[in-house]
């Protein structure tokens, strides 16, 4: 049973509207692209895990997806942990193609003809979460319950060489399709519950109460500020920034596509980047209206909450909401290098 169940992080989606806003002339503007294709393809090897995790017993595992945990040192984060009596269970999702390759020194990395690429080494990697989620869980009064840990690539393509046979690799480092028998494996291994259902359930309740999200999209890594932005409503056919609002609806004069709503991933983008409160004069500038009376009127249609009076009144964009009502078909996020603003 998922109790933390499997969504796009914010952080991610803050990390794509960076990459979407940030001019192709910006001195990091590489840096941010691979950034957010990295963190997107990370959340989709998690997301490939879904059609696994459901044939676990449902009554018998309690399932966190994205947890990040305070310590003291600062914060660590576990793709997956799963929860029963008899043993936890940490598991590492890798999204890598081609191949993967672990060798004598630890080292892990990928070659393709000449170039190789070194990875940070995953079995260390799961290892040190392992530690930390111990010294954390040490701070409640629970009984001791065994920790396992999986690396899993998720994608069915990855070629996975132990140069070394190296039994710690071969023993935790796995494809997608060898986790189920995997679990079987520990439940057959821990046959002695550890552990109450309200023990577990508290320890769910600490771990949802301590999980901290990160916030950061990468602003502030990349030393960006509002100024560096691209502005204005991108067509959700071809990327072109920015529309015209023109008779109630946003015309791209590029392509000619209209729409109703184009301006609800702006707004998303603003929350994502900026703050999630906006006023008149913040929504004429980013959406590009010359209108306060324009703006004011897609802000009420969006029925965002109203904070404060007439004259400093700000309203709280519903990212939520917003994120739930907006088209997956939505080419801008793909085809923003399409762009032909005055980048």
């Amino acid at each position: 049973m998922y109790i933390k169940p499997l969504e796009i992080p914010r952080h991610i989606l803050a990390a794509q509207a960076l990459d979407v806003r940030i001019p192709a002339s910006h001195l990091f503007k590489e840096k941010i692209s691979k950034r957010a294709a990295n963190l997107l393809s990370g959340y989709k090897g998690e997301n490939a895990m879904r059609y696994h995790l459901q044939f676990l017993p449902e009554d018998d595992f309690l399932i966190f997806h994205y947890i990040r945990l305070p310590d003291e040192y600062k914060h660590f984060q576990i793709d997956f942990l799963l929860l029963s009596r008899w043993f936890y269970l940490i598991i590492e999702v890798k999204n890598i193609y081609d191949n993967i390759n672990f060798d004598d020194l630890g080292q892990t990395y990928r070659k393709i003809d000449d170039n190789v690429e070194v990875f940070t080494n995953p079995v260390e990697q799961i290892n040190l979460q392992y530690r930390r989620l111990l010294s954390w869980l040490s701070k409640y009064d629970l009984p001791s319950v065994p920790i396992e840990k999986i690396v899993v690539y998720s994608r069915d393509d990855t070629y996975l060489r132990n140069l070394n046979n190296d039994k710690r690799i071969s023993d935790i480092v796995m494809h997608r399709d060898k986790v189920l028998s995997k679990v079987d494996s520990f439940i057959d291994k821990h046959q002695t519950p550890r552990i109450s259902e309200q023990q577990l359930l508290d320890l769910s309740w600490h771990l949802l109460n301590e999980h901290v999200p990160e916030k950061d999209g990468g602003m502030d890594q990349f030393n960006v500020n509002y100024d560096d932005l691209i502005k204005g409503v991108l067509c959700p056919d071809c990327g072109t920034v920015p529309m015209q609002w023109k008779s109630g609806k946003w015309w791209c004069d590029f392509c000619g596509c209209t729409s109703k709503t184009a301006h609800r991933q702006a707004l998303m983008d603003y929350a994502l980047l900026v703050g999630e409160h906006i006023n008149n004069r913040q929504a004429r500038d980013f959406l590009r209206v010359g209108s306060s009376y324009i703006a004011k009127d897609i802000l009420q249609k969006e029925n965002f909450e109203k904070i404060g009076s007439t004259s400093g009144r700000k309203y709280r964009i519903d990212l939520e909401n917003l994120f739930k009502s907006r088209s997956w078909k939505q080419k801008a996020r793909s085809s923003h290098q399409k762009s032909r603003s005055s980048q």
